[in-house]
């Protein structure tokens, strides 16, 4: 079946038998590159391992765990799923030199992963994650290892979890009274069971949850993706019986969380665009500005939060598609700069202090805050929505995942490099030799204009070739002064941009 690939953050792909799978052998492989890795490193000798609730995890976490003390490395574990972020956080708060966590976030449930974290709770960037490779692929597994040593394996304490959420409460704020506001939690049978209800317990909200037990099927679920309007259906009937009026779903492992809104029509599914631009609206409202406070996106994200960041005066940073360079970015922030608040499109936001990875878990703390905020003022989540979207523009986007072969990706974005022709067309910008600051990344993005139609104020499209699945992404954005304006325009660039991949 080939060989199985470490990219940026790790290595995710269907689990079976062979060397292109993933199974324990593979995850053993694995481990024994980046133990080597470690005990070249400046960093601690020890290691932090988590797992979310897909098949064969717990046993992949075990396996991570003996061929780490193999090589005399000091390991710490949960003992029961818990969400990426929670890991990221553990890893500061003990110092500990990096982390392993077994997930493989919204695939389907025949895919397992393997994600490693360094020193400051960040997934591994470029650099390092070559060198990880190259370890890994020096590795001979035919020779014989040192036997696991039982001694060197510690469970994480429960006052390592609970520092994580006092941090989330801290940051949030309890309520004084406990809040009747109505709302479901879905944990979609995945981590967040284990965190989510327990933060929203300190909080004093008292959602209806469904989707808790621990499930690698996933309640037969095709894909655990909170992007999917298709995964709220089971929360959608229990929020009928009791009027809530919010839905939040997380991934398997927690780091990502769906938002959907009761209106007068029905619910509504708001995308990560928008729900990254409304909490920099509700965190500035609440918690005020400082100067050097930042926001950080990425350059596939809406215009809409950065619109809404400047005009509070915040400073607005837009980086590689990727919360791995988010992290990254919070760490090397010089001591005039302070981070406010990131995000990404497909569902990942972070606040605060805590971890250094996307957190659906402070997210959905947020979320609900705010959405309790605005039922106490008579408005929902989209009533606010529009309020800044009268004020600033409408801001619409759309990802299209398209199903094609790695190599066929690479035919066509040479193609588009090489023979681009397109009405309308203003600029380019390739991202692959590093611009603006950034590393080299196979992204190019297109700017156009309309010169018969003035309501648009910015048309534009992007194309990335998927770093974990055989998808090349279209992201396409258009901002205008109507809604109906900027439907149009959107649906005619995204049907001209999809064109171009045949």
């Amino acid at each position: 079946m080939g060989e199985i690939k470490f990219g940026t953050g790790g290595v995710r792909g269907v689990m079976g038998d062979g060397e292109g799978l993933i199974n324990s052998h593979v995850i053993q492989h694995i481990t024994f590159g980046l133990a080597k890795v470690i005990l070249t490193s400046d960093a601690p000798k020890s290691v932090g391992v988590a797992y979310d609730t897909r098949f064969n995890s717990e046993e992949f976490a075990e396996t991570v765990c003996k061929a780490f003390s193999a090589f005399g490395i000091k390991v710490h574990r949960f003992n029961k799923p818990m969400p990426t972020p929670v890991l990221s956080h553990a890893i500061r708060l003990m110092s500990l030199g990096w982390g392993v966590c077994i997930t493989a976030s919204h695939n389907p449930q025949e895919y397992n992963g393997y994600k490693v974290y360094d020193r400051h709770g960040v997934q591994v960037t470029d650099l390092m994650a070559a060198k990880i490779m190259e370890s890994i692929d020096s590795v001979d597994m035919s020779k014989s290892v040192p036997g696991e040593q039982d001694e060197l394996i510690h469970s994480f304490s429960t006052k390592t979890i609970e520092a994580y959420f006092k941090q989330i409460v801290d940051f949030v704020g309890t309520e004084k009274t406990p809040s009747e506001f109505p709302f479901v939690y879905s944990a979609l049978h995945g981590a967040g069971t284990n965190a989510v209800p327990v933060i929203f317990d300190k909080l004093g909200f008292s959602p209806v949850c469904v989707q808790q037990n621990p499930d690698g099927a996933f309640g037969g679920l095709k894909t655990p993706n909170p992007e999917e309007p298709v995964v709220y259906d089971k929360a959608l009937k229990e929020a009928e019986k009791i009027g809530a009026k919010l839905l939040l779903a997380t991934d398997p492992d927690c780091d990502r969380v769906g938002v959907m809104v009761k209106t007068g029509q029905g619910f509504e599914l708001i995308n990560g665009n928008q729900v990254g631009a409304l909490l920099i609206d509700f965190l500035a409202q609440t918690r005020g500005v400082k100067q050097g406070d930042t926001v950080i996106s990425t350059i596939v994200s809406g215009g809409l939060g950065e619109k809404i960041a400047n005009d509070y005066g915040l400073e607005f940073k837009r980086l590689l598609t990727g919360f791995k360079y988010i992290g990254e970015c919070i760490v090397d922030m010089p001591d005039e700069k302070k981070f406010f608040f990131g995000y990404e499109e497909s569902y990942g936001y972070l606040a605060g202090d805590g971890a250094r990875d996307k957190d659906a878990v402070i997210a959905s703390a947020l979320i609900v805050k705010m959405a309790a905020y605005y039922d106490k003022k008579g408005k929902t989540l989209i009533d606010r929505l529009t309020e800044l979207s009268e004020k600033h523009g409408y801001f619409l986007e759309s990802l299209n995942s398209v199903d094609i072969s790695q190599k066929k990706q690479k035919e066509i974005m040479t193609r588009l490099r090489n023979e681009i022709s397109i009405d309308g067309l203003a600029e380019i910008k390739d991202y692959s030799n590093g611009i603006e600051g950034l590393p080299p990344a196979d992204v190019l993005k297109l700017y156009f204009t309309d010169n018969s139609n003035t309501l648009y104020n910015e048309i534009w499209a992007a194309f990335r070739p998927s770093g974990t699945e055989p998808k090349l992404k279209l992201y396409t954005g258009v901002h205008a002064d109507t809604q109906e304006t900027a439907k149009a325009a959107l649906i005619a660039i995204t049907d001209k941009m999809i064109s171009k991949l045949k």
